[in-house]
């Protein structure tokens, strides 16, 4: 059902230092953590953060003691009580990979949106503090072959993925294409121009250094192409009929869903990221259901079935868009 499987027993919690936290746009961060060593990891995969100072609240719980009067309102201690944390880790596709000369250890690059109270505290991260983590988690993405060209569709935030990806890809033929809302919401280093047509060119620099082209849209028109990124692609597939594709994805689920049936369409590999809800990351809680087509529908699970659940974190993030029953 996966793309490639990932490596059984080698994730683990880490204790990760900030090395920095830079705002890239509107709602937008570019978050650096270094760690002294981290497991081998590969595009696709993700980690989960505790988007809150877990030692700090530990020691605090730990030292409270609650006296309690008829009459008199309770003294509020614990964290959690006092105001709105993020009680579950969140997942965070993997955006880069640094091993640092000289045995310096690991950075990370994890490219986030405020969108609650979790990433509100990632938000406001400074260098030198501490974050715990969890990883590397899910499987990654068959990198194409040599009569290939890889195609990289990123929606929103599912761009980082992306940008991961393009680093593996240098060299190689590659061209990404990046949509977004509008210009401001682009977590992008724009260095030139986009092409209003949807022509790639190296306007975006963390593509533009791996040698890779890209195409920007945004659905209002401030910059680059006018229009769906789902759009830009169609343009872009309806004149290299002849060239033989490769397409990975990740962003909005209905993005994902039309970059798929484009795929199929033309009889395209589409390699799909998907995007769940995940409270644990590592195939606990169940909540990160995916319906998925099973290869022979007599074989477990629900035999006799030509479908079945598969879970976003342990069999996922990477499924075959062919697989994928929306």
């Amino acid at each position: 059902m996966s793309a490639t499987a990932a490596a059984p027993g080698a994730r683990n919690q880490f204790l990760s230092t900030v090395a920095a936290n830079v705002p890239l746009c509107t709602e937008h961060y570019r978050l650096v953590l270094r760690l002294p060593a981290f497991p081998a990891t590969e595009p696709g995969q993700f980690i989960q953060i505790a988007c809150r100072d877990l030692g700090e609240d530990e020691a605090r719980e730990q030292a409270c003691e609650v006296e309690w009067q008829p009459g008199r309102a309770v003294e509020v201690c614990v964290a959690d009580l006092a105001a709105p944390m993020a009680l579950l880790r969140r997942p965070f596709s993997l955006a880069g990979r640094r091993d640092v000369s000289g045995g310096a250890g690991v950075e990370l690059d994890i490219i986030h949106r405020v969108v609650g109270v979790g990433t509100d505290w990632m938000s406001r991260l400074r260098a030198g503090e501490k974050v715990y983590i969890l990883g590397p988690l899910g499987n990654t993405f068959r990198l194409p072959r040599a009569d290939e060209t890889a195609i990289l569709v990123g929606g929103g935030v599912g761009i980082p993925p992306m940008l991961y990806l393009a680093e593996k890809l240098a060299d190689r033929r590659a061209i990404g294409f990046c949509g977004a809302l509008r210009r401001d919401l682009l977590p992008l280093t724009i260095t030139a121009d986009a092409d209003p047509d949807g022509k790639p060119n190296l306007s975006i620099d963390e593509f533009a250094r791996h040698g890779v082209a890209s195409v920007i849209t945004t659905d209002d028109g401030s910059f680059g192409f006018r229009g769906f990124v789902t759009q830009a692609l169609e343009c872009y597939l309806e004149l290299h009929r002849d060239t033989n594709h490769v397409i990975y994805t990740c962003g909005p689920e209905l993005m994902m869903k039309r970059v798929a049936d484009i795929a199929a369409a033309r009889g395209i590999e589409c390699q799909i990221a998907v995007e769940r809800a995940m409270a644990c990351g590592m195939g606990t809680c169940q909540s990160c259901c995916i319906k998925v087509r099973k290869p022979d529908p007599a074989k477990p699970p629900l035999p006799g079935s030509d479908w079945c659940y598969r879970l976003a974190c342990t069999d996922g993030p990477v499924f075959l868009g062919r697989d994928l029953l929306w």
